[in-house]
């Protein structure tokens, strides 16, 4: 009987397989990044390339109706290799929560070891908004993880199939969506929780960008456009 267990145990063992996430942090024993000069750090390892220089097959599959090449031609995006995707970059937020989860994203996520290339548009104050975002709630004492970043960049190709709006700032690679979790550290992700984020984030985004308040959901959209917008629906403004 003993011996049954013991091989069953192995067995099961044997057939745990550890994510690539799990994978790289063992391998890189990385930390957490709760400062705008470690973001700046991360950042600075990645080798940027123009929209213009980006390689035609992948701007046909990201825009394949050539709708935003004059809005996106001065836009440098990050060259992202392989498991590099799995670096932090805000908080326990990778890379990974920020890129635009198409086939190139897939195929990366399947097989690491190629070292494929994707690449990401982000615009570098949206990150550091998120790392004030956890410096205010640590000041006040509450848990400066208590969100997720659930997207962050589409291409044109991937915001048509999301449905997202025709003018998404998720495009242009200045907007995140926000999961709020628990936040006041009572055990549990609620309406309190969402109440903290809004306000605090509210002050930080002010007058220079929008956020999608969403009643009901745990869900924030903040967005670095340059001007202030601000809707309670999943029916956005209209953008410019």
């Amino acid at each position: 009987m003993q011996i049954r267990y013991i091989f069953l145990l192995f067995i099961l063992t044997a057939c745990t397989v550890e994510a690539p996430e799990e994978v790289f942090d063992k391998q890189n024993l990385q930390e957490p990044i709760y400062t705008v000069e470690k973001m700046d750090s991360v950042l600075n390892l990645f080798e940027t390339i123009s929209f213009e220089d980006l390689p035609e097959d992948y701007k046909l599959y990201a825009d394949p109706q050539n709708k935003f090449s004059k809005k996106l031609k001065k836009r440098d995006y990050r060259i992202v290799k392989g498991d590099k995707c799995y670096l932090y970059i805000a908080g326990k937020n990778r890379i990974s929560n920020f890129l635009c989860p198409d086939k190139y994203f897939t195929e990366n996520k399947a097989h690491p070891e190629k070292h494929l290339i994707q690449y990401w548009l982000v615009d570098r104050q949206l990150l550091v908004w998120i790392i004030e975002f956890m410096e205010i709630l640590q000041e006040k004492g509450y848990n400066r993880d208590g969100f997720k970043v659930r997207e962050s960049h589409r291409h044109p190709h991937y915001n048509d199939k999301r449905g997202g709006a025709t003018q998404s700032q998720h495009i242009f690679g200045t907007a995140t969506d926000l999961t709020i979790q628990d936040i006041n550290k009572d055990g549990h992700a609620g309406e309190d929780d969402k109440n903290i984020a809004l306000e605090i984030l509210e002050d930080i985004v002010g007058n220079d960008g929008g956020m999608g308040l969403y009643p009901g959901t745990m869900t924030i959209h903040i967005d670095t456009r340059g001007e202030r917008a601000r809707w309670n629906s999943y029916t956005r403004p209209k953008e410019k």
